[in-house]
């Protein structure tokens, strides 16, 4: 006993309970998480001791407002200046650790706590309050620049799409005028600018791929990076917000976010060297942006009116831009610096396209012409007076021919000489955008009603229409259903059509080698009474001749027709043979889609698909 009524392992308990209730005080301490850093309780009140003074709404230096969570997000002239989770390559966070002009404040420091507070709250996320959602990383997740031998096709197989969603993002009740269609330039692939999202297609069989959501609004432009692996958006909501995104094509994944406009983006590009992002909208001011960090390089204040077209040349050296004034100008891609205005057109620039050796733009005009500009030294070099009432697209293709349509109801293709080469049959209303496929064998076009229309280069044959509202994946197979059918009922008539014609066919042979036979007869017949040198025996030879001369061309002409609808019965057959295929493939879809519960994301780029010279792979 240790003492009295005091059993030993009680007085050691007592002795150690402080130490425990230090021990569980302290674990009930490190469990605890870490306090929130938040705009409205740690960083404002930075602000207001500090910063306000210069940074209010009656004092907007440098355009910034600090003095509201939305000011700050928002960012000043130089554009967004917090870049979320990424202090570093936050702007005002490098100024007001006066690493970077304008030193900020101006005449002292933030002390190394303030500071602290402010890295704090940009690495979590630029939390607005206690009970906000931290945003999303701006900055590209991958380093997007090229050395410059990387810039054109890349080396092997062209880049095609990753997994995409099968079901459409939304299913809009009636069809819209399409922002825009881009073709990738090395690969089978044509996006269009659908509703709240990108609808791709293969331009060999003309399958659908899938899509690509664009919830922030209006898709107003679309442009493939010049390797085809990135593909680029630019549009929002009108008069309410806009921006412009790019994704990786190989994994469907977006990888950088540039913008953050007032108004929605109506033009934008990447360069070539994919060192930068070009946009511009109705606030006239042409931006641009860095890939390495989504910084603003350069605002540029020349437009008089929307900026309407932007494209850099594909060697990263130039940048053309168009506004609604009708005027145009060329830029120094990498300083931002204004080498030439392209004066003469009177209408609004509805596009700027350069051809692939760089040395010349064509920028077409709502005045009804296309121009074509040296680059050299912004020279005009040829105008065409390409679509009368109005000229609203235009696209070079790597060989130097051009495709253009316009207010006259015409898709039509030119050389850099000015000649015509072709003119495609349109059946549509008012077509207002066309582009190339990969490999110029196909001409892509769209009208007002969004219909998009796809015809043979060379012979202008219509080859079929695409979607820009794809079904969704319930939807699919019954129309594949009654596409089947109707295609059943077609080669039923054209092959009774066929059998039909081989039954002419043969008439006609049994005529003319009867015609023959009764030719043959005349002769010999001459040549009996070769003495008999009369009138009445020419005309009985020259009539046989006559005969046999009908017989053969009636004997052709059913021939053909044979053949011709020989061809079309096979056609048909092969087309419900590939109906028949498609419908399997997309029932298989919906129940694979069914059993998961879910809309499939898959990759439909099969290895057995054409490629970008339509052979297998």
């Amino acid at each position: 006993m240790f003492g009295p009524g005091r059993p030993r392992s009680t007085r050691i308990a007592r002795k150690r309970a402080p130490t425990l209730l230090f021990f569980l005080a302290g674990f009930a301490f490190a469990a605890e998480p870490a306090k929130k850093i938040t705009y409205e309780d740690d960083v404002l009140p930075i602000f207001r001791d500090n910063c306000l003074k210069c940074h209010n709404p009656d004092k907007l230096k440098g355009d910034l407002d600090l003095t509201s969570f939305s000011g700050a997000i928002k960012g000043g002239g130089s554009g967004v200046t917090l870049n979320a989770r990424d202090p570093d390559g936050s702007l005002l966070f490098r100024v007001i650790q006066h690493a970077e002009e304008p030193e900020m404040p101006p005449k002292a420091k933030l002390s190394d706590k303030e500071i602290g507070v402010i890295r704090q709250w940009i690495e979590g996320g630029l939390l607005q309050g206690a009970g906000s959602k931290a945003l999303a990383a701006n900055k590209p997740t991958v380093d997007l620049a090229l050395k410059s031998g990387a810039i054109g096709r890349p080396d092997g197989p062209p880049p095609m799409p990753g997994p995409l969603s099968l079901e459409p993002f939304a299913r809009p009740t009636r069809g819209t005028p399409l922002g825009a269609i881009a073709s990738s330039p090395w690969a089978p692939v044509v996006a269009l600018a659908g509703a709240h999202q990108i609808v791709l297609y293969h331009t060999g069989d003309l399958e659908f791929l899938g899509v690509l959501p664009f919830p922030e609004g209006t898709l107003c432009d679309l442009k493939f990076s010049r390797n085809g692996q990135l593909l680029l958006a630019g549009g929002g909501r009108g008069g309410h917000s806009g921006l412009v995104t790019v994704w990786d094509l190989a994994t469907t994944e977006r990888v950088i976010t540039v913008g953050d406009q007032y108004d929605s983006v109506l033009a934008a590009d990447l360069s070539a060297d994919q060192q930068w992002i070009a946009l511009g909208g109705p606030d006239r001011v042409l931006k641009i942006y860095r890939t390495k960090d989504g910084a603003l390089e350069h605002r540029l204040k020349k437009h008089t009116e929307w900026v309407t077209a932007v494209e850099f040349s594909p060697d990263s050296k130039y940048l053309a831009t168009g506004d609604r004034n009708g005027g145009l100008v060329l830029w120094e891609a990498a300083t931002g610096q204004e080498m030439f205005t392209l004066p003469g057109h009177k209408g609004a620039i509805t596009a700027v396209t350069w051809r692939g050796d760089s040395a010349l733009v064509a920028s077409a005009s709502e005045d009804g012409t296309v121009k074509l500009w040296q680059a050299a030294d912004g020279s005009p070099l040829r105008s065409l007076n390409a679509h009368p009432g109005g000229a609203l697209a235009a696209r070079f293709h790597h060989d130097g021919r051009l495709v253009t349509c316009g207010r006259d109801n015409k898709v039509q293709l030119w050389d850099t000489t000015g000649k015509n080469l072709a003119t495609l049959p349109f059946t549509g209303e008012l077509p207002n955008r066309v582009t190339f496929s990969d490999d110029g064998r196909k001409v892509i076009g769209s009208d007002w009603r969004g219909q998009v229309f796809v015809w043979d280069a060379k012979s202008g044959q219509a080859l079929g229409e695409l979607a820009a509202n794809p079904p969704t994946l319930a939807e699919r197979p019954h129309q594949g259903a009654q596409r089947v059918a109707s295609l059943q009922a077609d080669v039923a008539k054209n092959t009774a059509a066929r059998a039909a014609a081989e039954a002419d066919a043969t008439v006609a042979q049994t005529l003319l080698d009867q015609a023959g036979k009764n030719l043959v007869k005349a002769k010999a017949q001459v040549a009996a009474a070769a003495a008999e040198d009369t009138p009445r025996r020419k005309a009985e030879v020259a009539a046989g001749q006559k005969a046999l001369k009908d017989a053969a061309a009636q004997a052709k002409l059913a021939a053909q027709k044979a053949l011709d609808a020989k061809n079309r019965s096979e056609a048909t057959i092969a087309q419900l043979t590939a109906a028949n295929a498609s419908l399997a493939k997309w029932k298989a879809v919906l129940e694979k889609a069914k059993s998961n519960g879910t809309a499939r994301k898959v990759s439909l780029a099969d290895p057995a698909r054409p490629n970008a010279q339509g052979t297998a792979k």
